[in-house]
């Protein structure tokens, strides 16, 4: 049983589990587990049965695809905070469609989907709770499907830079990388090479500077400029 009362208080503070009463809790967590996951550690496989699902403590993993070739592609990352393979306890042939590795030193803590199943039948709230949860995760796979329907890389780079600026201000902002550029290469289907060379590209144009762990972005508008797509300029500071 765990008793750390900080993972405690993140569990229950999450809203896939803050509509549950004590009882239904302390069922839940009756068959919780933790788990300590190194980078480049997988914490399962695509093809395994899928018969828990997981919240982030912290960390960042990434959920892949390998194809017959062997050519990997990054589906999804996941971050403190983030939940994953939730939505499999809804299948009735629970495999899991993708893998799932850890691409920094994280820890996660892993739940039985029977037991939240049984939890979510007595439980309108919660079952409220992980609809809304698979809502977010569906607009999110749906802003992975038009940054991928875009053609050509550097645009498909530009709309990832510019969709996620951060600490905007005036015409500059900052976008903070927390994972490895091969990782983000792969989300956004850009060689690690190619990635590299339009990241310089960029720089020399004076549209951005790379620094350690972040990219600032040092003119907002040149960079819209720069693509030929339509994107909705981001607005205020501070973006969460």
């Amino acid at each position: 049983m765990i008793t750390d009362s900080h993972i405690i208080d993140t569990v229950s503070a999450h809203h896939l589990f803050s509509a549950l009463t004590e009882a239904e809790f302390q069922q839940l967590f009756s068959t919780a587990k933790t788990c300590k996951i190194e980078p480049l550690e997988n914490v399962f496989h695509q093809g395994d049965k899928a018969s828990r699902f997981y919240l982030v403590l912290r960390g960042h993993l990434k959920l892949y695809r390998t194809s017959p070739s062997g050519q990997e592609k990054v589906v999804e990352l996941m971050r403190e905070g983030n939940t994953f393979a939730e939505a499999l306890m809804f299948n009735n042939k629970p495999f899991y469609p993708v893998a799932a590795q850890a691409v920094s030193a994280s820890e996660l803590i892993t739940f039985d989907n029977d037991t939240y199943l049984k939890i979510l039948k007595s439980n309108p709230e919660a079952g409220i709770a992980i609809m809304a949860n698979m809502s977010i995760r569906l607009h999110h796979d749906l802003y992975e499907i038009e940054m991928l329907s875009v053609e050509n890389a550097k645009n498909r780079l530009l709309l990832f830079l510019m969709q996620n600026i951060q600490d905007k201000d005036g015409n500059e902002g900052v976008i903070e990388l927390d994972i490895p550029k091969r990782t983000l290469a792969s989300l956004l289907s850009i060689q690690p090479e190619t990635f590299s060379r339009l990241l310089k590209k960029l720089a020399k144009e004076g549209l951005i500077e790379e620094r350690r762990g972040h990219i600032r972005i040092i003119n907002i508008d040149a960079l819209y400029a720069a693509s030929d797509i339509p994107v909705q300029p981001v607005t205020g500071g501070n973006n969460e």
